[in-house]
C-alpha cells in the first residue's frame, strides 16, 4: 500500500474512533438495527442529512435526536459538531448543518439519545465543495460602508427595533429570524460576537401578539443562521466550569410564548451571553422582562427593544462545552422605545419625538441583593456613550438623551 493511502487510512481510522467514542460510552451493541444507512446532500459548505429509522414517529417527537459529523484533518483535535434541530417525517430524521470547512472529507452519523444511552447509525462520509467565491466581476466603485449581511438586516428600515449594523468588524454576524403566525413572520434580529463566542445584542418587538400559553420550551440549538463552526457549544449544557454563570437569554423565553416554534427560536445560542444567576438572572433582570409586560409599557403601538451586553474588559473567562473560551460581559443593557400614546395606529417612525419615549437600563454583571430596575433606569443615550452603539437607527428622532421615570412602570 502506498505510504500516502495507508496514512490517509489510518487517519480515517483513528478518527472514527474519536467520533464513535465522542458520541457516547453508552452506545447500543444493537444501534444499527434501529437504523439504515444515513445520507448526505452537500451544497458548497452545507450540508443535508438524512437518515431513515425503524423508531415510530411519536418516540422519536419526544426523544433528542440528530446528526454528528467530524471533519478529517490534519487538526489533532477536530470538534465533533452536533445539531439536534431536526424534522421528524415518519420515522425518518432530516436536519442540516452549515458554516462547515470547504473541500474537506467527513465523518458523519445519527443518533437518538433515550434514557442517558445513545443510539447511533453506522457512519458515513461526504465532501463538502467549495466556499463562497469572490465575484468574478467586482464594482469598480465599491460602497465605501457596505454591510456584512445585506439579506439578514439592511433591508428592514421599517423595523424601529434595530440598532446601526456595524459593518466594520469581521467578529460580528447578523441574522433575522421569522416564524409563522407572527406579524410579517418577524421574531428577532441577533448581532453575535464570535469574537468573544457571545450574543451582543438582540432587538425585538413587543406586542400582545407574541403572548400566549405556550410553555418554555428549553429547544436548545445552535443557529441556522449563523455558521455553527463561530458558535459555541452550549446545546446540552450551560458553561464550564460552572461558578455561577448561567445561559442568560437575551431575548427572554417570557418574551415569546405564542407559539412552540416562537419560543423554540429564542434557545438558539447566538441568544446567550454568560449571565450571573443567583440574584440577577432570576432576579433584578427577570424583574426587568416581566416588567416590560406592564399595561403601562406594553402597547397596542409596540413597544420596540434592544437587550445587549457589554465587554469592558475580557477578564473573566468560561468555557462552553467543548472546552473553548466565552467572554463573560461586564455589562447587560436593554433599552426601549415606544409612543407616549400608546394607541396612535401609527409608525413610530412616522411621530415626533414629542410623541416618542424612551428609556434605558444599564447593570453591573453581578448580584443584585434587593435590587429593582427602577434603580438601574437611565436614558438610551448614556448607553449608546458607553457602547458606541446607535440604538433606533430607523427612528432618529427619537428621544433618547432623555427618560421620564413616572412614564414607565417598573418596580
Amino acid at each position: 500500500m502506498p505510504a500516502m493511502m495507508r496514512h490517509f487510512c489510518y487517519t480515517l481510522y483513528a478518527l472514527a474512533a474519536l467520533l464513535f467514542t465522542a458520541s457516547c460510552s453508552d452506545s447500543s451493541s444493537e444501534e444499527n438495527n434501529w437504523f439504515e444507512s444515513p445520507s448526505a446532500t452537500v451544497d458548497g459548505t452545507t450540508v443535508t442529512f438524512a437518515c431513515a429509522t425503524h423508531f415510530a414517529e411519536s418516540v422519536l417527537n419526544n426523544t433528542k435526536a440528530g446528526f454528528a459529523c467530524l471533519p478529517l484533518s490534519s487538526d489533532d483535535s477536530p470538534e465533533l459538531l452536533v445539531t439536534t434541530t431536526v424534522t421528524v417525517e415518519g420515522s425518518t430524521l432530516r436536519g442540516t448543518m452549515s458554516g462547515l470547512l470547504p473541500q474537506t472529507v467527513y465523518l458523519y452519523y445519527a443518533f437518538v439519545e433515550s434514557n442517558d444511552s445513545r443510539i447511533q447509525s453506522a457512519m458515513a462520509t461526504f465532501t463538502t465543495g467549495a466556499g463562497a467565491m469572490p465575484d468574478p466581476d467586482p464594482d469598480p466603485n465599491p460602497d465605501p460602508n457596505p454591510n456584512p449581511d445585506p439579506s439578514a438586516l439592511a433591508d428592514h428600515t421599517r423595523w424601529a427595533e434595530l440598532p446601526a449594523i456595524d459593518a466594520s468588524s469581521d467578529d460580528l454576524h447578523y441574522a433575522a429570524h421569522f416564524c409563522a403566525g407572527l406579524p410579517g413572520g418577524r421574531n428577532y434580529s441577533v448581532c453575535y460576537d464570535a469574537g468573544h463566542r457571545s450574543g451582543l445584542w438582540v432587538a425585538f418587538p413587543i406586542h400582545a401578539c407574541y403572548k400566549g400559553d405556550q410553555s418554555r420550551t428549553d429547544a436548545w440549538a445552535y443557529d441556522p443562521e449563523i455558521a455553527q463552526s463561530v458558535q459555541p457549544n452550549l446545546v446540552d449544557g450551560s458553561y464550564q466550569p460552572q461558578i455561577g454563570y448561567s445561559r442568560g437569554h437575551l431575548l427572554a423565553s417570557g418574551d415569546r410564548t405564542s407559539s412552540y416554534a416562537a419560543n423554540a427560536q429564542t434557545f438558539y445560542v447566538t441568544n446567550m451571553a454568560p449571565q450571573w444567576q443567583n440574584s440577577f438572572n432570576d432576579g433584578v433582570w427577570s424583574m426587568l422582562e416581566t416588567d416590560c409586560w406592564n399595561d403601562k409599557n406594553v402597547c397596542a403601538d409596540t413597544l420596540y427593544v434592544v437587550s445587549g451586553v457589554w465587554f469592558g474588559n475580557e477578564s473573566t473567562t468560561v468555557q462552553d462545552r467543548s472546552g473553548r473560551r466565552c467572554v463573560v460581559p461586564t455589562n447587560f443593557y436593554r433599552v426601549l422605545l415606544r409612543s407616549k400614546a400608546g394607541n396612535t395606529g401609527r409608525p413610530v417612525w412616522e411621530l415626533s419625538a414629542d410623541e416618542l419615549q424612551c428609556v434605558g437600563f444599564w447593570f453591573d454583571n453581578r448580584a443584585y441583593s434587593n435590587g429593582k430596575p427602577s434603580q438601574q433606569m437611565t436614558s438610551v443615550a448614556e448607553i449608546e456613550a458607553k457602547t458606541g452603539l446607535t440604538f433606533f437607527a430607523n427612528v432618529p428622532q427619537a428621544p433618547k438623551a432623555e427618560y421620564s421615570a413616572s412614564a414607565w412602570s417598573f418596580r
